[in-house]
């Protein structure tokens, strides 16, 4: 009955239940995985669960996300065969060469209007400005947004104005606007404060850099889309 009210935002068939949840981020067994957080009361959430159904070969995938990762995403959803097995339903690049992720991967890039970067396909994607089933506009570099460098461990979009990604470069006033430096410094003064000694420790050895976002960790401003391509692969890198 749920479903004919809330939306599925996952890629699978199956029953969608109301629950109340402190932590619902995760996936597995008869619990089946996060389809959205509706209500954030801090103490728990109120959250919709979908329940795929099962196959031989894992949970039932709805054939229409399918169609639209591989019709949006410049990638695919194939079985990833290797050395010591298959894997269905996984996310690859289009030439069916580089495997990228399983299928929530790919629809993950589909509904954030994501398209595989095919210098390096695993960890960086490009991102649009153009509604996602709108690929119309997105020749050449019409329409971009940036490219995205992520891993299971966090990610950063890096566009035109923002710097190139290092890991090793350490923040000086000199590079930022003063109100840009007084805003981090107040909040790694704030933290330090906050901090038990184990946080303490890893914030002194990091430094303000601990509180500067990726986008902004670098002494290069970024002009170019080589440049972001390359801050996305330095991020993702780093984050591996």
């Amino acid at each position: 009955m749920l479903n004919y009210f809330i939306n599925n935002e996952t890629p699978y068939i199956g029953k969608i239940k109301l629950k109340f949840e402190k932590f619902p981020h995760y996936t597995g067994g008869d619990s089946g995985k996060l389809n959205k957080i509706h209500f954030d009361l801090g103490f728990t959430k109120l959250v919709s669960r979908m329940i795929p159904r099962k196959t031989l070969t894992g949970w039932e995938i709805d054939p229409v996300a399918i169609e639209l990762i591989n019709k949006y995403t410049d990638g695919r959803i194939i079985d990833h065969d290797w050395g010591g097995g298959s894997l269905p339903n996984s996310f690859m690049t289009a030439d069916g060469t580089n495997y990228i992720g399983d299928i929530n991967e790919g629809w993950w890039y589909f509904k954030n209007g994501m398209t595989v970067c095919g210098d390096y396909p695993r960890g960086v994607a490009l991102k649009w400005k153009t509604a996602v089933n709108d690929k119309t506009l997105m020749s050449g570099h019409n329409g971009l947004l940036g490219y995205y460098g992520y891993t299971h461990r966090g990610g950063c979009l890096f566009t035109k104005g923002d710097r190139l990604f290092d890991e090793s470069y350490k923040p000086i006033a000199a590079d930022y606007e003063e109100s840009e430096w007084k805003e981090w410094e107040t909040s790694y003064n704030r933290k330090l404060k906050e901090a038990d000694d184990f946080d303490r420790k890893w914030l002194e050895e990091d430094g303000i850099g601990s509180v500067i976002p990726f986008r902004k960790r670098g002494a290069i401003e970024i002009v170019t889309w080589e440049q972001a391509r390359q801050a996305a692969i330095n991020l993702s890198s780093h984050l591996s």
